[in-house]
This record gives C-alpha cells, sequence and structure tokens, in this order.
C-alpha cells in the first residue's frame, strides 16, 4: 500500500516534488536516529513546502482510498445506530460537564508538577482509517515522544505498551490510576471522533504495520472504553489477544453490550472492581457459537454438524449438564476437550433467543444418532460400537438399528454393570472389548457426568475410535426399552416434563431442585453479572488411579 502513503499522495497531487518528499523523509530519519520523533506532514508545514490546508486535503483523500480498499461498502449497524450515537451524545455531556467541574484543580496540579500545556494531543487513527487528534489532560514530561521511541525498541507489540512508562509524571501517575486524564475524550465523542464504547484507537505507527485483517478492527468507531480496556489482562495482552477482543466486539455488537461495558466501566473506575473478565460475549472468532452461562456451544444445523463430523469427541449439552457446570470442575475440563459441543435442550434454544445469540437447531444425542448412522449408511469405514444401558439394553439396540439399515454398521456393544465409571478394573475391561471389535465410533450411553468422563479418561486407550458420543439415554431409545415424548411435546420444551412423568423417583430432584437454578444464572448472564466458577487457568489433572495402572501392567 506504498502508493496510498501520504508522501505518495502529495506527489500524485502536485502539492511537493519527489526531491522534496526524500529530503523529508531523510530529515524524519534523523530525527528518529536521534530518538525523536514527527509527523511527516508536520515537517512539510514546518518547512514550508505545503500549508495545513493542503496537509488536511492529503490526510482526507488517503482516509478515503483506505475506506475502499480496505471496509465493506455498507456501514457497521454501530455507525448507523442512533440510538448509540444519542448516548454517545449524552454520555459526552455528562462527561464534559464532570471535566469543567474538575478543571481548576487538575491544572493546578499538572502545572506545579511539570512545566508544559495542560492539554496532550496526538494523532490517532479512527473510524475507516479517518486520523483526527485525540485529547488527554498532560500526564508525561516534555519530550514524551522522545523518551517513547528509547522504550518502544525493546518491546515486541504491535502496540506501545505503558505498564512502566519512564515519561509519566507524579501527578500523571495519579491521573492514569483514577482514569481523569481521559475526561478531555468526551469532545472527541461529542465531535464525533469516538464513541463511549468501541475499539482501541491505535496510533499511526501501529496502523503501519497492520494487515487487512487488523484494519477491519477500525470498521466502527474507536472508543472511550470497551472490552480491552476493561480486561483484567489489560496489560498483559498481546496485539493478537487485543484483536481478538475488539473483533468479537465488532461482530457482536448490541446497544446492550455497550451498556454492559459502561456498566463495569464505571465500577472499575469509581469502585476498583475488576469485571472485565464476566462480560458474557464469545471468544471465539473462527467458529460460530453460542456462550450459555460457562459453555460455548456450537451453532450448526444439522446437515452441517453431519458433513463437519469427520473425527473428533461429541457432547450435547442440556440444562443438566450446564447445572453441572458450575460445580463438577471434571466434567467442566471434559466439556472444554470436547471438539463439538451441540444443543441438546429446547429451553436451551429459548435461552439462547433471551441472550441475543439464537441457536439455529437443536442438535440432541437421540435425534444425531439415528441421523448419523443413516447419514453413513453405505460408509464402509464407520464401524459403531454401543456402550450403555442395562444388561442387554445395548445388544438389542445393535440388532435393531442393523436391521433398519439393511447392514452391520453397530459392530459390537456392550452394557455394564452400574456405576462402572468408578470401577477402573471393569473399565479396561471394557476397553479390550472394544479394541477387539476395532470400531472407528464409540457412542457412549451412561448419562451425565459419567459418559463424558469415562471418554476422556479411556479415549487415549482407543486406537481405532475417530468419533466418540456421549448420547445419554439413546441406546434405551434404540432398543426400545423407553418411548421419548412425542415430537410437538419436544419442540414446545416439555421433554424433561414428559420424562418426570415417566419416572418421578428418579429424576424428581433433578428436574425441581438441582436444575432450578439455570434460569437465576441465566439472568444473572443477560444482566452481565454472571460469574464463571472454572478459570482456563485451574485446569486440574485427573489421572488413572495408580490401582487402575498396576492391574494394566
Amino acid at each position: 500500500m506504498t502508493e496510498n502513503t501520504l508522501g505518495q499522495i502529495l506527489v500524485h497531487n502536485h502539492l511537493i516534488d519527489q526531491n522534496t518528499l526524500t529530503r523529508a523523509l531523510k530529515q524524519q530519519k534523523n530525527f528518529f536516529d536521534q530518538s525523536d520523533w514527527k509527523l511527516l506532514g508536520e515537517i512539510l508545514v514546518e518547512s514550508g513546502d505545503i500549508c495545513r490546508t493542503d496537509l488536511q486535503a492529503a490526510l482526507d483523500w488517503q482516509s478515503k482510498v483506505f475506506d475502499i480498499k480496505l471496509f465493506a461498502l455498507h456501514s457497521h449497524p454501530s455507525v448507523q445506530s442512533r440510538l448509540k450515537r444519542l448516548l454517545d451524545i449524552s454520555g459526552a455531556i455528562i462527561g464534559i460537564t464532570l471535566m469543567l467541574i474538575l478543571l481548576p484543580p487538575i491544572t493546578l496540579a499538572i502545572l506545579l508538577d511539570s512545566p508544559g500545556s495542560i492539554f496532550f494531543t496526538q494523532y490517532r487513527v479512527g473510524l475507516r482509517g479517518k486520523q483526527f487528534r485525540i485529547l488527554k489532560f498532560r500526564t508525561m514530561v516534555r519530550n514524551a515522544e522522545r523518551k517513547k521511541l528509547e522504550v518502544a525498541g525493546k518491546q515486541h507489540y504491535k502496540f506501545y505498551d505503558v505498564r512502566k512508562d519512564p515519561r509519566v509524571t507524579r501527578v500523571g501517575k495519579f491521573l492514569r490510576k483514577t482514569h481523569l486524564d481521559e475526561l478531555p475524550q468526551f469532545v472527541n465523542v461529542l465531535r464525533g471522533e469516538m464513541s463511549l464504547v468501541g475499539t482501541r484507537p491505535p496510533t499511526l505507527d501501529e496502523v503501519k504495520v497492520y494487515s487487512k485483517e487488523d484494519w477491519q478492527r477500525l470498521s466502527i468507531k474507536p472508543g472511550m472504553t470497551g472490552l480491552w480496556q476493561t480486561s483484567q489482562q489489560k496489560y498483559r495482552a498481546d496485539f493478537k489477544r487485543v484483536v481478538e477482543l475488539d473483533m468479537n466486539y465488532v461482530k457482536q455488537w448490541q446497544l446492550g453490550l455497550d451498556l454492559k461495558v459502561i456498566i463495569y466501566t464505571i465500577l472499575q473506575v469509581v469502585f476498583g472492581l475488576q469485571l472485565g473478565r464476566h462480560l458474557s460475549i464469545r471468544a471465539s472468532i473462527d467458529r460460530d457459537q453460542v456462550t450459555i452461562l460457562n459453555l460455548p456451544i456450537d451453532n450448526l444445523t444439522k446437515r452441517q454438524f453431519l458433513q463437519q463430523l469427520n473425527s473428533g469427541v461429541v457432547f450435547t449439552a442440556n440444562v443438566d449438564h450446564l447445572m453441572k457446570l458450575q460445580h463438577d470442575q471434571e466434567f467442566w475440563q471434559a466439556y472444554s476437550q470436547a471438539d463439538f459441543r451441540t444443543c441438546d435442550s429446547q429451553i436451551l434454544m429459548y435461552a439462547s433467543q433471551f441472550l441475543g445469540q439464537p441457536i439455529r437447531e437443536r442438535l440432541s444425542g437421540s435425534d444425531l444418532f439415528p441421523e448419523f448412522c443413516s447419514f453413513h449408511r453405505d460408509n464402509k469405514n464407520i464401524k459403531v460400537f454401543l456402550l450403555g444401558g442395562t444388561k442387554n439394553v445395548a445388544q438389542r439396540a445393535q440388532a435393531r438399528i442393523n436391521q433398519r439399515l439393511g447392514r452391520n454398521i453397530i459392530v459390537g456393544a456392550h452394557s455394564p454393570s452400574f456405576g462402572v465409571v468408578e470401577k477402573p478394573q471393569e473399565c479396561l475391561e471394557i476397553v479390550d472389548q472394544i479394541n477387539q471389535h476395532q470400531p472407528t465410533v464409540l457412542a457412549v450411553c451412561l448419562g451425565a457426568p459419567n459418559q463424558e468422563k469415562w471418554i476422556c479418561r479411556y479415549k487415549d486407550l482407543l486406537p481405532s475410535v475417530k468419533i466418540f458420543l456421549a448420547i445419554g439415554a439413546t441406546v434405551d431409545f434404540e432398543s426400545g426399552s423407553q418411548q421419548r415424548s412425542p415430537q410437538w411435546v419436544s419442540n414446545l420444551g416439555f421433554e424433561w416434563l414428559h420424562r418426570l412423568l415417566s419416572e418421578p423417583e428418579r429424576l424428581w430432584k433433578r428436574y425441581l431442585i438441582d436444575d432450578m437454578p439455570f434460569f437465576w444464572l441465566l439472568l444473572k448472564q443477560k444482566m452481565g453479572f454472571y460469574s464463571p466458577p472454572f478459570s482456563i487457568h485451574e485446569q486440574k489433572e485427573y489421572p488413572f488411579r495408580p490401582t487402575t495402572l498396576e492391574k494394566r501392567m
């Protein structure tokens, strides 16, 4: 994109010649060699080669070129939203009023601590590449940009890390700690150059090393606060993580999310509460997922799922699973290792709509398994082993499925004893039995959380198995020993009630007591105050018991 640099635009429009540009670039390099920095445009204006009007016209031209080459034709919904602009104007008026009240003591403190201007301005790159001057109270010494170059050369990020900034004055440290230095940015918001909530506004030297993907952060207005600013890892995150947070915001923007970020920012600034990690927003960019409580669920249609499932571990989530995930860390870690997590509940479908991220289709294990078998009816590489059910249930399911499909797609079946997950010796005998049949698919029907834990504990001992399915009561339905609720009941979200009426003694506590807090936690997530019980950094090891390994030897 060298043809779109400021210098080449000035030459192309005959505002300067190539010799003048070469001289100015050499002068800029000399400043850099002396640990100083000046913008090319400022050098040309100071030397009298162009006037500021011509410089601004060239900058506008450059932003238009960036707009055409780097961004979509239509503006981002947040830019078009009148409600967001109204929120920005209202917040800016309140913020400017607060700034005027605090202006006298802040001014006095800055001047007593360090001579110089009260305000600090710096060029930043805003919406769709347009440059603007960001306003702040001055928190640094004179020649701050020179000192920045001395420090920046030791850092390996695409943005300048201010954790140990030697340029900051004593008063500046207080202003930054209390975020009072950012009050003048409300003027930028009122002008429309920034928004209250948005992505981090980059400097001109940062965007020089941007890829086209990095530029997409600027498809919306930069913000005074945002996901990166409220993150607990604000000064520990690398550039990739910052871009991930910004792009999540760009893709999932809603006015409600802006309100959450503003509330968190106020709580963080005024009360010192670190709530950024509680923002309920998907962490994945590359894969379409919907997060409900502490579980990302793949947002796939049945056809997409069947086409993508060539290998991996598949878990099907429902309300009961989500409640168990709030206190059972081994279960949570098993889920975090799954390659596919589908929605097995109409109630979760309703929950996703309530959160504003609707799941496309309910993919329950009992629906997926027969569809999977039919999909691979003629695929001789698909050989399934059934594990689960009470005595002889798995064998009856095997016979019925094979008869229905007209081939022996189920190559083996076993119904283990009750509580088999906590019987290591029996589990290893089952592993040997499975390996003798050499299946490529293992369907485990032991109920949650036992089936998920069993798969994660023993899958590495099953080399021929490429696909692991945890599908609960499916083996009972396939064998005919239990009847599923009518389809219309499931579609309305009352399958749980049908099962409760069928097995009240076994299921009353699960549905009427254990799972009821789900709705309170969902409301907390909607309001932005849900706190995940486990962190990805709290992973624990759940090895085989020593006696198991000894028996295996």
